[in-house]
């Protein structure tokens, strides 16, 4: 759908043009993946959905030991035999809350996973949209595209590395301030 949306913009574009020609049109296209992956933005923006997953999984290891030792006190019937009924109802009932709390903590690790991903995917979206705008200008090109929406191209065209040269120009920009400022 993005595709299609992008060659009726083209369309337009040209039509907006006049007669202007493909040969008129000065190209670029940058591999979105590689901003990401080499960039020192998609870099900072990996270690902390990281450090949030991993944040996250601890919190869940928790709660499933918890469980464990639970499972295996009630499947020790030596164990359960010396408990009082009293406390047997107990060790049951603490054990559902805790598998009902672990599934709520599943939940809201997916959830809160899937937010941060896209959250991050859109930041580094902005960022490499105003990283290859600059390029854009600096080159004097009409257009710069993602390679995803071009089946081939020259590589003469691929402008990714300047694009990643500029993103962490404005990292490294945003973080002197932000250290700056503390």
């Amino acid at each position: 759908m993005k595709k299609l949306k992008l060659y009726f913009l083209l369309a337009a574009f040209a039509c907006c043009c006049g007669q202007l020609k493909a040969a008129d049109l000065n190209l670029g296209f940058v591999n979105f993946k590689t901003c990401v992956e080499q960039s020192k933005q998609g870099q900072h923006e990996k270690n902390a959905f990281e450090a949030l997953k991993k944040q996250m999984t601890d919190a869940l290891e928790k709660t499933d030991k918890e469980l464990e030792e639970i499972a295996k006190k009630l499947e020790d019937q030596d164990y359960m035999d010396g408990l009082s009924p009293t406390a047997e109802e107990e060790l049951k009932q603490k054990f559902q809350l805790l598998s009902q709390e672990y599934g709520r903590y599943q939940n809201q690790f997916y959830q809160l996973l899937n937010q941060a991903n896209y959250k991050m995917l859109q930041t580094l979206h902005d960022e490499v949209s105003i990283a290859a705008e600059k390029v854009r200008e600096k080159n004097r090109l009409s257009l710069i595209l993602n390679e995803d929406s071009a089946f081939a191209h020259v590589t003469s065209l691929d402008y990714t590395l300047a694009v990643i040269e500029q993103m962490n120009k404005q990292f490294d920009a945003e973080n002197a301030e932000t250290v700056a400022q503390e």
